[in-house]
């Protein structure tokens, strides 16, 4: 329990950072030191600080990450086996255990050297013992094997008012940040016992003095920090020889942020008590106002960076410079010089002429110094060789107008060496004709983002520019805020030259041959070895149509982000060599089929945040990305897209990421089965209910291929029913949602039923289903059978009920669908079809033909005259359809033929169709009505019917009657 106790102790030691030179000691050594606010001090062990090994988290120190990740834990008492990754991330989780607003009584258990050490002699300490959890055996010891061992005691923000002295005299860093030390508590010989001190903090205190001897003894101390004290630059720390122990150690001192009057005239640059400092090399300093650095600086042979910058590091106000500021610091390769309010009337052009090893010149932030002046200033630079990174960022009062970069601006500028120049948020809009001529053919990287500026006839120069690599013409990404102070009257708008913003006549763009001005098919120039341009939220409104660059180029990777693009017509010719280009969140509402046409190399495209549901909707052949055949991400997130089709991105055989998040799709509709390497889909936040099988079964092969593809589908509506369980096996099987389900859902098939998270994923619910789902499926195929059954009982009755019509309507199809026809229906070529039974044949051939005959009446009979090789019942129903009327011999016999019931139904459905009485009736023998039947019954009370009379002498007018009937129409 009591190691328990300890190790939590000195858990306690990870907070908040401690000052803006934590992060400059973290930049300069790779270490950033951090403290929790109401802790005392402890002991950490991490790596050497030049270790490779060792790696830093923001804003916590984090403990060393060895080759070896089992550490052995010893004290009084030997501990178990530690996994470091556990205790890292202890060492990250757990900001105070400390009661709010406490303080306790600094103790420490006497230092058992022998029992922190293992076999080997190597070994790591941590010690964090308050009053609260002090114990005698309150030592962790943390080891490695192939290691080496810095011991770093850190007593930051712990409200100490002494140098603690019962630290082990082995320390090589102590910290002691954020306390309430002062002078009397740096007294000589106060870090006597510690001297193999690498690294003393000792900033954020309330030092106001360094006595002479304070550090003595510290003969291996590189780094000091005395940074946000009191220490005033004045002629007693210039004469003192503090600093003469660290003459051969120290290589990097931060003492700015100690004098924040530096208009003082009692204050002098500290010269004398520097010089002693032979080896440094670092040296961060206030800047004094009017001063001059003395003659002994030029000792410091090795001092290479020099830091006077104002605002957040430190206190400068210099306002001017002078040809001898710098004089006797001809060593500088580095010299930062931000935030100094420096005014562009105050400096001298040969002000850096004696820095000829400088390498790096920081001027940002002094907002009155001008572009002009910059220019001047590098008189003095003019033939450097050295000096590769020049930084202007915001030498301009914001919202100044008419700021331009003229060629008499850059003058200077030709024969340096310079690789990068970083001129953000100067408010430029302008760049005149020929001024990009004067930059030095070693200019790599060009930086003028937030700035204003517009494509005009400058751009004719780009292609000069031959070694550029990187051009950042990036607007504002952030809301510009409105200054205190409005640039002043004094300040005069600049004229353009003569001819500024045209093209001339001498040469086009690419070629050198004529050149119009109001040419429109001229190609646009590239530096030739320019790989990444950033135009990133500049305010661009274009429908981009054709655009060609000069082929000789070699362009990698454009970003268009957060600009106005409404249509993308192209093509766009020329970057043969593109793979990357961005234009998210650019308002895009259509491409056409040859934008991308000669844009095959892309291999990332990112159009994110657009409005291309409609386009891609209405791309059904998939012609829009069809030549991006080397395609490897494509991310049209937050598009609106509702649907794509098959063809979508039917080329993309080499596609790696698919990003379709954010959307309103609900059916996955494209293709995937050409992409062979696809690694990951993104449809998060859609409306998808489930994967098609075609889908899913490429996927399948992929992983059984050894692709490691992985989808996300969190925040769908995700069917769980009976219906999608084929899917739910299938992500259980393959597990492609990868391990963390959170955001999953199951959308279950109840009305208004809410939508259930499946945090540990769908196993439990497929094995519901599963056991639900098998129960109802007898059950379904139950219903489903008798409800088939009955179906087809009520069909078949109904096909009953119809059956006559039904077999007219198909012979009049068939009739129409012949290709010859025998006779026009409205011209009938039989008076009478005559339908009878067999067994009457004697009464139709001996009787009723002659006598139809006789009286001028065409008779077409049952059998005679139809085709050979015809179906019966076509022939039935051409008799029908070419006579005029239909003569039914009723009689016994003809009551039991199937065929004269057959056409009798023809005859009526006849009738029927034609609006015409079509039957006539005979009745040969009396024939009770109850043995006609319900069918023929109902024909004849609804047709014209005769009885063949008994009497001789009354046959003359029967037949005389019959043939009247069937004469009529």
């Amino acid at each position: 329990m009591m190691e328990l106790i300890c190790v939590i102790t000195a858990l306690l030691i990870t907070s908040k950072s401690l000052s803006a030179y934590d992060n400059i000691l973290h930049k300069e050594t790779g270490v950033q030191f951090t403290a929790a606010k109401k802790n005392l001090y402890a002991v950490r062990n991490v790596n050497k600080i030049n270790s490779k090994e060792s790696k830093v988290s923001d804003g916590s120190i984090q403990a060393t990450i060895f080759k070896d990740k089992s550490f052995r834990q010893k004290g009084v008492n030997d501990g178990p086996l530690h996994d470091q990754n556990t205790e890292t991330h202890n060492m990250h989780s757990v900001k105070s255990l400390s009661s709010e607003g406490t303080m306790f009584q600094l103790k420490f258990s006497e230092w058992k050297g022998s029992d922190i050490f293992d076999k080997d002699g190597n070994c790591s300490v941590v010690i964090g013992c308050t009053d609260l959890y002090h114990s005698d055996s309150c030592l962790v010891c943390r080891c490695s094997e192939n290691s080496t061992i810095t011991t770093i005691a850190d007593c930051t923000n712990a409200n100490l008012d002494q140098v603690p002295t019962q630290l082990p005299s082995s320390i090589s860093h102590l910290l002691l940040a954020y306390n309430r030390l002062n002078s009397s508590s740096l007294y000589p010989g106060v870090f006597d016992k510690y001297t193999d001190l690498e690294v003393l903090q000792l900033d954020s205190n309330n030092i106001t003095t360094l006595a002479d001897g304070v550090f003595r003894g510290l003969y291996k101390l590189e780094r000091l920090n005395v940074y946000n004290n009191s220490i005033a630059m004045d002629s007693n720390l210039n004469k003192s020889r503090v600093f003469a122990p660290l003459n051969g150690s120290l290589v990097y001192l931060v003492m700015n942020r100690n004098n924040p009057n530096t208009s003082n005239p009692n204050l002098v640059y500290p010269d004398y008590a520097l010089s002693l400092l032979t080896n440094l090399k670092t040296l961060y300093i206030d800047g004094l106002r009017g001063k001059r650095f003395g003659p002994l600086f030029g000792s410091l042979k090795y001092l290479t960076k020099l830091v006077i910058s104002g605002y957040d590091q430190g206190y400068c106000f210099l306002e001017s410079l002078h040809n001898d500021t710098f004089k006797y610091l001809g060593h500088l390769k580095d010299l930062n010089i931000s935030n100094c309010g420096l005014e562009g009337s105050l400096v001298e052009s040969g002000a850096f002429a004696p820095l000829n090893k400088l390498t790096v010149l920081d001027l940002t932030n002094n907002f009155y110094l001008g572009l002009e002046v910059i220019g001047n200033l590098m008189y003095g630079l003019r033939n450097s060789q050295t000096l590769r990174r020049l930084k202007i960022q915001r030498v301009v009062p914001r919202f100044s107008p008419c700021i331009l970069i003229l060629t008499k601006t850059l003058r200077y500028f030709r024969n340096m060496s310079l690789e990068i120049i970083e001129a953000m948020d100067n408010e430029i809009e302008m760049i005149e004709f020929g001024a990009l001529k004067m930059l030095p053919a070693t200019l790599k990287t060009v930086n003028l983002t937030n700035n204003k500026i517009m494509f005009g006839a400058y751009w004719k120069n780009m292609g000069e520019l031959f070694s550029l690599e990187n051009l950042h013409l990036d607007g504002f990404f952030k809301p510009v805020q409105f200054p205190l102070v409005f640039p002043d009257s004094s300040f005069k708008c600049v004229s353009p030259s003569e001819g500024h913003g045209k093209f001339t006549d001498n040469g086009c763009i690419c070629n050198y041959n004529s050149f119009s001005e109001y040419q429109t098919d001229f190609m646009l120039p590239l530096p030739p070895m320019l790989r990444n341009v950033t135009m990133h939220s500049n305010s661009m409104t274009y429908i981009i149509n054709n655009i060609t660059f000069c082929s000789n180029n070699k362009l990698d990777y454009v970003d268009l982000t957060k600009n106005h693009f409404q249509a993308l017509q192209g093509p766009v010719i020329g970057l043969k060599y593109l793979r990357v280009l961005k234009m998210s969140s650019c308002f895009i509402e259509s491409i056409s089929d040859k934008f991308f046409d000669n844009l095959t190399s892309l291999e990332h495209l990112n159009l994110y945040q657009n409005l291309l549901g409609d386009c891609l909707n209405a791309d059904l052949k998939g012609l829009i990305f069809d030549k991006l055949t080397h395609m490897e991400a494509i991310d049209i997130s937050f598009n609106n897209l509702y649907r794509l089709n098959e063809n979508a991105f039917g080329s993309m055989e080499n596609l790696l990421t698919l990003d379709l998040s954010i959307n309103r799709l609900s059916q996955v509709n494209f293709s995937i089965a050409q992409m062979k390497r696809l690694q990951f889909i993104d449809l998060h936040r859609n409306e998808i209910a489930s994967l098609p099988e075609g889908i899913r079964s490429h996927i399948s092969w992929l992983l059984s291929r050894g692709v490691n593809i992985t989808i996300d589908m969190r925040q769908n509506p995700i069917e769980c029913d009976c219906g999608n369980l084929d899917f739910l096996q299938w992500v259980v099987d393959t597990k492609v949602f990868g391990s963390n389900y959170s955001y999953y859902y199951c959308k279950f098939p109840i009305a208004n039923a809410p939508a259930l998270e499946m945090k540990n994923g769908y196993d439990e619910q497929v094995a519901m289903l599963s056991y639900s789902c098998g129960k109802h499926i007898i059950m379904f195929l139950s219903v489903a059978g008798g409800t088939l059954l009955m179906i087809l009982v009520l069909i078949a009755a109904l096909i009953y009920r119809f059956r006559w019509t039904l077999r007219y309507w198909y012979h009049a199809a068939k009739s129409k669908m012949s290709s010859t026809r025998e006779v026009d229906v409205k011209d009938f070529k039989y008076d009478v079809f005559v339908s009878y039974a067999n067994s009457d044949i004697d009464f139709i051939l001996q009787e009723l033909i002659p006598k139809m005959k006789e009286r001028g009446l065409k008779v077409l009979v049952h059998g005679e005259k139809f085709k050979v090789g015809r179906h019966i019942t076509d022939n039935i129903y051409k008799a029908v359809v070419k006579s005029r009327k239909t003569l039914i011999v009723i009689t016994k016999h003809m009551l039991d033929s199937h065929w004269c019931k057959y056409e009798l139904q023809m005859a009526r459905m006849q009738s029927i169709s034609t609006g015409r009485d079509v039957l006539v009736f005979l009745f040969l023998e009396d024939i009770p009505s109850s043995k006609l039947g319900p069918e023929v019954l109902a024909h004849v009370k609804s047709s014209t019917y005769i009885n063949y009379p008994k009497l001789p002498q009354h046959k003359g007018a029967f037949w005389d009657k019959l043939a009247d009937d069937l004469r009529s129409s």
